[in-house]
């Protein structure tokens, strides 16, 4: 008769060793399928501000919306355009959270987006202003806007001056991607 005491040893060994690597592997799929995850909400949020409503309200942001006067005037009297500027505001609030909460990667979408989200920032503040007057309670509304609108801003450089092979520069700044 022979001694099989090591058996249950190595059978135990065994199931531990097994259950180590299905952790481990448990473990890299999930930061495969989280990275997968990012790039892909990344590539969604980078197809809606593209879409041309968004556009549209961020070059009537750049273009008409420069005074308290100018936004009280589109308010009052088209209130659709005064609408996809709203819109757009909103939309890069949410990109903003979608940064803040790192569901997309921040180096990533200010590499993409930073001049335009920038722009936005600093021709934001008169549309800002009238509309976040009508919020009761003083609160401050898009958040995740200002916070990244800041920062982007923060990161323009100054606009280089027109050469003459150049001309001067297009009306329309909203060309990032």
């Amino acid at each position: 008769m022979t001694d099989a005491g090591w058996l249950p040893q190595v059978s135990s060994s065994a199931s531990l060793l097994i259950s180590i690597a299905a952790l481990a592997f448990t473990g890299l799929s999930y930061k495969d399928r989280r990275r997968q995850d990012r790039r892909d909400l990344f590539l969604k949020l980078h197809e809606r501000l593209v879409e041309a409503d968004l556009q549209r309200g961020r070059r009537l942001l750049f273009t008409r919306a420069q005074t308290v006067e100018s936004v009280l005037r589109l308010r009052d009297e088209e209130p659709d355009n005064f609408d996809l500027i709203n819109r757009a505001i909103a939309m890069l609030d949410v990109a903003g959270l979608y940064v803040a909460r790192k569901y997309v990667d921040k180096q990533d979408f200010l590499a993409e987006w930073g001049g335009v989200y920038g722009r936005a920032w600093l021709s934001a503040d008169a549309f800002l202003t009238v509309r976040l007057g009508d919020l009761r309670g003083g609160r401050q509304g898009w958040p995740y806007f200002r916070d990244l609108g800041i920062e982007a801003a923060a990161a323009l450089g100054p606009e280089p001056e027109p050469t003459p092979a150049s001309g001067s520069p297009v009306a329309d700044t909203d060309g990032a991607a």
